[in-house]
């Protein structure tokens, strides 16, 4: 006889309480719902992202994981050559939903 699958660590004691209370179908329109969700959160369409003051968009491509971004920015200092509008980079950022922005996780720099 199989046994019951442990509880994720860290998974809220409301949800590691409610979650096994629920009935088959219920199981699966909520396993239905966190695929959709995480699909969104890493779906990021090119027309969401936007270039700030200072910054190029080079590239976006969309992966598994996240939509890959490369762009250039603007290092903010004065005296810098990226003022006269010579930016720095390229570089790779992963960019996933956060709530109702973006999270944009630096990657390094990316070889021209």
């Amino acid at each position: 006889m199989p046994t019951r699958p442990p509880t994720p660590e860290g998974l809220p004691q409301y949800l590691a309480e409610g979650v096994p209370k629920q009935d088959d179908t219920d199981l699966r329109a909520l396993q239905d719902w966190i695929d959709d969700l995480l699909e969104y959160r890493q779906d990021v369409a090119a027309e969401d992202i936007d270039a700030g003051e200072g910054e190029s968009i080079e590239a976006v491509e969309e992966s598994s994981g996240g939509t890959v971004v490369i762009k250039k920015v603007s290092c903010g200092k004065d005296n810098c050559k990226c003022q006269s509008g010579e930016l720095h980079g390229p570089y790779k950022y992963v960019v996933r939903r956060q709530g109702d922005g973006l999270d944009w996780d630096y990657k390094g720099p990316v070889s021209e």
